[in-house]
């Protein structure tokens, strides 16, 4: 299937990415110096409303916008459950932000493992976070790169082919990330977030989803596909229940999210923000879910489409019935591409500060000035780019399978912020050991053949030993240190 929303799109995609250099550039002219707070936190000083729609733009990614509708297209009604997904990590985020975000005030956190050496003290635990870190983040921005591919097809119909989008959208990112940093991010992010809520809103507004019409569409859903209707067994709710776990952990310890939290104006300011953002997932993840639901009975006997692909033929053939229709399929269009960049700038800009600062700045750049760590980190975003995307080029696996591979890595590290800030009597040795044991338990567990034991995420089962381990040793620890010897 095939069909596109015309030249009208690939000239408001154009038109887009002219605008966003241009403000990466004007970002680059309020930058007071080339530190390296200032290049990857924009010095402290983002403010409420620009914070809220940068953590907004941020969360809704390549990953919620193309790859959930493709998964509620495959699984039907069941996938409302995306919306309690996307609550939980702002409930994860309230466990630890604010006091997080005063102790980086504080002790001048630049990176997330500023934090984890000032709260544990160790070389060795500060090292081994940093390494999931960047393997989780290095597969976001795989996936963030999938999906420019993904969307710039699908719009075009094929017209512009996948390749070239991931090359385009990808060098414009470089450009504006590296001229204006995060104050360029964070300024393009507000942007897209306003586009985001607007267009999708508006969506819904136009193709008026009344009662009556959800009641026919789930009508002629349980005549044609009933497995797609019907209440989730426990297994499934099961999975739900550990993807819910998954997601609201592991995405509230992002990198690039843990330096939004550095980079806030103030406490209010945060607080704020992440108050509102309780409420984003009933305008966004819920229509995206309801798009997908609407593309199980707008594409019934039409053939197997690939899931990453059921946003772009949708809107595509939403847009030929109407010219209100084509318009807001522009702008959701727009949106989209525009979440999956303000996404892939933060992971990128994210990556390259610990790269440059934990990783170089520590062994062979050690003692260096940070205007030299800041040019580093630039230097590395456009090498670790050039890497993936190759990769992206040949896609192993779909958006959401990249999605839960991160989510599971990043939950091993997710300790260290949530009982590091909240929980005193962690120790260092506890929360080492709990990492290193929950990461045995999850490679053993994919190694073995065991991606989802009794349906529940390998990841989560990790975390939960990962957890266990934490809170043995930190209560054990003493005790067993000076437990007498038998010899």
């Amino acid at each position: 299937m095939t069909g596109s929303l015309g030249s009208g799109a690939i000239v408001a995609v154009g038109l887009y990415l002219a605008a966003i250099l241009a403000v990466g550039y004007a970002a680059r002219r309020h930058r007071a110096d080339e530190s390296l707070a200032e290049f990857y936190l924009a010095g402290r000083r983002l403010s409420g409303p620009v914070l809220l729609l940068t953590l907004y733009a941020t969360q809704y990614s390549g990953n919620t916008l193309i790859g959930y509708p493709g998964e509620a297209y495959r699984l039907g009604f069941s996938w409302v459950m995306s919306v309690g997904f996307m609550m939980a990590i702002i409930v994860a985020y309230l466990l630890f932000a604010p006091r997080l975000h005063y102790l980086a005030r504080r002790h001048g956190f630049v990176t997330p493992g500023d934090w984890v050496t000032h709260r544990f003290g160790s070389p060795a635990l500060t090292l081994f976070a940093n390494l999931l870190l960047v393997a989780a983040v290095s597969n976001y921005l795989l996936a963030q790169l999938v999906a420019m591919g993904h969307i710039t097809a699908g719009l075009s119909g094929g017209t512009v082919p996948y390749w070239v989008g991931v090359v385009l959208l990808t060098l414009v990112v470089l450009v504006y990330e590296t001229v204006g940093g995060m104050r360029a991010v964070a300024w393009t992010d507000a942007i897209q977030g306003l586009m985001l809520m607007v267009g999708l809103t508006g969506l819904m507004i136009a193709i008026s989803p009344t009662p009556t019409k959800l009641a026919e569409i789930t009508q002629l859903i349980a005549a044609e596909a009933p497995s797609k209707t019907a209440v989730p067994g426990w297994d499934i709710s099961r999975n739900w229940f550990s993807t819910l776990v998954l997601i609201g952990v592991s995405g509230a310890v992002y990198p690039h999210a843990i330096q939004r939290i550095f980079a806030a104006r103030d406490n209010t300011a945060l607080k704020h923000s992440l108050g509102t953002m309780v409420f984003l997932p009933l305008v966004t993840t819920g229509i995206v879910f309801l798009i997908g639901v609407f593309a199980i009975a707008e594409f019934s006997g039409a053939g197997p489409i690939e899931p990453d692909q059921v946003l772009p033929l949708l809107l595509t053939k939403w847009g030929e019935t109407s010219p209100i229709l084509y318009a807001l399929s522009l702008l959701v269009i727009v949106a989209v591409v525009s979440a999956i960049m303000s996404t892939a700038d933060s992971v990128l800009l994210s990556l390259s500060s610990i790269l440059a600062k934990d990783v170089l700045g520590t062994t062979v750049l050690r003692g260096a000035d940070e205007a030299r760590l800041t040019r580093t980190g630039k230097t590395l975003s456009w090498v670790l780019v050039a890497g993936l995307v190759g990769l992206a080029l040949n896609p192993r696996l779909t958006l959401w399978g990249l999605t839960e591979l991160k989510m599971e890595i990043l939950a091993q590290v997710a300790p260290l912020f949530v009982l590091g800030v909240g929980w005193s009597r962690l120790t260092t040795r506890a929360a080492l050991s709990g990492m290193v044991t929950g990461t045995a338990a999850y490679i053993t567990l994919l190694a073995t053949g065991h991606p989802e034991p009794w349906n529940v995420h390998a990841g989560v089962v990790a975390l939960g030993i990962n957890l266990a381990v934490c809170v043995a040793m930190t209560h054990l620890g003493p005790a067993l240190l000076h437990q007498p010897s038998n010899a």
